[in-house]
């Protein structure tokens, strides 16, 4: 592909090498620089998803800003490739390094370990795990400044086409056990990884070696680090142990982070030169530090004799330590003269008076204090606001004491302004945090908005710095990502629809269905929705929706029927027997007989009456009126009929019919 023009804007020149990419040496036409550009080829079955999940955590690694990495310049996507372009650095990666240069000197292993813990640290603050840290990726620029390349793209990659091939992420020769078995992989993966690199600079081999891959990552799962001793004798015990600690087959018995394994190594360094400026003056018998390995897990690692610390010869007073040097010097001069005395003279340890390195560089303090005769001690740190990292805070003992040629001095350095470790700020609200974060002098506070059915409007969803990260404000930003509450719901229009299909989807989307009135209409049946208010646009759900339903086509002009009927009571059985002796009376006791029927008629007993009536507003089958009578009653019926409508009565008395008519408005 080289001359092929990549993204309108990068030529590729020269095939570089390749991987889980084509990785090539190109010209930015439009800036006129080097870069490099690597082609990832994109899954072709998933393209558009794979694709947003590639471009989202490769551009986060454009938010590491930090010498030890190599800095993205540009991402992008093409019908075939993944493109992500890089910074060229012009010299070998620590492999090539490594194998031209083994075994590599002690001071040079510190020196490469720390540049690449450093960069490891800055990425691990801002969230992102390398993930296959190796000497192929770290690279070596002409100046020897060491930079890591591929941050976060081990993570893009597993999100794509690896995963779904069942391959097992990171190169294999450093993989971590946890990423060998496919479990998820944090920041004590990247600190494995590196541990295995420093095995390698140490002793110019990898520790585990097989036939096949497979192989090799059931090495890192199940068998121990190779003893370091076996490939090289003179391994400090205190380097060995970091390397043992680095690769636990545990991550809770590693070093928990970056900074950890960084402050180790810078201890060990320290101890290692008051060693070696010991030996230059040839105090190491009386004035040696032993080097303390870190603390390590009593079965992890094979146990090496520890050396012993030399007696330190307590010193005297001052006055003491003064005085039996001239009491000596006047005998000799009594017994043996000027000549003896002189010898003597020549012998005396030469006094020194502490320089004052307030404010150097440590290594400048050190080589001041060296050069007047002093041995450096014990070197400690604190943190301190006003005297920058690595540099001196005061000595001890202080400057303008008179101290004799080769005595220790102790440094106190300053680790720079006491970071401040990250709350968590999720859930909390925004002015608040806001408040907070401004009096804490962060760089700048961003602040991005999204909508969020779980955090209240105007409390912060996530933070771009993770809480527990140990940072200095001033030197760092922080975007917030604050709730804009539920998201509004577009809502549809359901005129035409059903009532009880538009109640069902709004009632599901959250929304608070009320029913305003019910018309006549002419267009609708009845049941469904006439009007709605709102009809559209998006709210929030618990939002109330009022809908107008139609009752059907406005019935025609209803009239009122009236009726007036009379209720039979019926024949009394005592009325028959009395006219039947009514024959065998005389005139005058018929009269008498009439008066008697109707005391007869009084006492009978009353008679239920029920009437029914279907109209428009009555059924048939239930009760309109029911009450009794003990003789013929009269009772007016009332019909409400629409235009061309039939009703009808009927009257019951105890239970028999006794009235039915049939009504039509015509």
């Amino acid at each position: 592909m080289e001359g092929h023009i990549i993204s309108e804007r990068y030529r590729l020149k020269k095939y570089l090498g390749g991987g889980m990419s084509s990785v090539y040496l190109a010209d930015d036409i439009i800036l006129n620089r080097e870069v490099v550009v690597k082609l990832i080829k994109s899954d072709p079955y998933n393209k558009e998803k794979m694709m947003e999940r590639f471009q989202r955590e490769v551009q986060n690694t454009t938010r590491l800003n930090h010498p030890n990495i190599v800095t993205v310049l540009d991402v992008d996507d093409t019908s075939e490739y993944h493109v992500l372009v890089t910074e060229y650095i012009n010299g070998p990666n620590l492999k090539v390094y490594i194998d031209q240069n083994k075994p590599l000197p002690f001071d040079k292993i510190v020196e490469l370990s720390l540049m690449t813990l450093r960069g490891i640290e800055h990425a691990h603050n801002r969230g992102i795990i390398h993930r296959d840290i190796k000497p192929q990726n770290i690279l070596i620029d002409e100046n020897g400044q060491l930079e890591i390349t591929d941050f976060g793209i081990a993570k893009a990659l597993s999100e794509t086409r690896l995963t779904e091939t069942n391959q097992v992420m990171g190169s294999v020769q450093y993989i971590s056990p946890e990423q060998a078995k496919g479990k998820i992989a944090d920041e004590r993966a990247d600190i494995y990884s590196f541990g295995i690199m420093l095995y390698e600079m140490i002793t110019g081999e990898l520790p585990f070696q097989a036939e096949t891959q497979v192989s090799v990552a059931l090495q890192h799962i199940q068998s121990p680090i190779p003893n370091i001793d076996d490939f090289r004798e003179d391994v400090p015990v205190g380097l060995k142990n970091i390397v043992y600690k680095c690769t636990e087959k545990d991550p809770n018995d590693r070093y928990s982070d970056a900074g950890e394994v960084i402050r180790d190594l810078l201890n060990y360094r320290n101890m290692t030169t008051a060693y070696k400026s010991n030996t230059k003056k040839e105090k190491a018998a009386e004035h040696t530090v032993p080097i303390v390995p870190p603390p390590v897990k009593k079965d992890s690692v094979k146990k090496e004799p520890q050396p012993t610390p030399p007696p330190v010869e307590e010193k005297e007073e001052k006055k003491k330590r003064r005085k039996w040097p001239w009491l000596v010097l006047l005998l000799l001069l009594l017994i043996g003269g000027t000549a003896a005395a002189a010898l003597f003279i020549k012998s005396t340890p030469k006094e020194v008076e502490v320089v004052d390195v307030q404010g150097m560089s440590l290594n400048e303090a050190k080589e001041t204090l060296e050069e007047s005769g002093l041995v450096i001690g014990e070197v400690t740190r604190e943190y301190n606001e006003s005297i920058e990292t690595d540099h001196v805070i005061n000595s001890n003992p202080k400057s303008g004491k008179i101290l004799q040629e080769g005595d220790l001095i102790d440094l106190n350095v300053s680790d720079g302004e006491e970071p401040y470790e990250m709350e968590d700020f999720t859930n909390k609200s925004v002015d608040s945090v806001k408040e907070k974060l401004d009096n804490l002098e962060f760089k700048s506070v961003n602040i991005e908005e999204e909508y969020s059915n779980d955090v209240d409007k105007d409390d912060v969803i996530d933070q771009s710095i993770k809480p527990g990260t140990k940072i200095i404000p001033k030197e760092e930003s922080i975007t917030l990502t604050v709730s804009l509450g539920q998201e509004p719901i577009e809502i549809e229009n359901f005129i035409g629809n059903s009532f009880e299909n538009a109640k069902a989807t709004l009632e599901s989307q959250g929304f608070v269905i009320n029913i305003v009135n019910e018309i006549y209409s002419d267009d609708y049946d009845k049941g469904i929705v006439v009007g709605q208010d709102p009809s559209y646009g998006a709210f929030l759900p618990g939002s109330p929706i009022n809908l107008t339903v139609s009752k059907g086509k406005a019935p025609k002009e209803a009239k009122e029927f009236q009726y007036n009927v009379t209720i039979p009571y019926g024949d009394d059985d005592s009325d028959d027997s009395d006219s039947k002796d009514s024959d065998s009376k005389d005139s005058d006791s018929k009269d008498s007989d009439s008066k008697d029927k109707k005391d007869k008629k009084k006492k009978s007993k009353s008679k239920k009456v029920t009437v029914y009536i279907d109209d428009k507003t009555r059924n048939i089958d239930s009760v309109e009126d029911s009450f009794e009578i003990d003789e013929d009653t009269p009772y007016t019926i009332n019909l409400v009929l629409d235009e061309g409508k039939t009703g009808r009565y009927k009257i019951e008395v105890d239970g028999n019919k006794v009235l039915e008519e049939s009504i039509k408005n015509e």
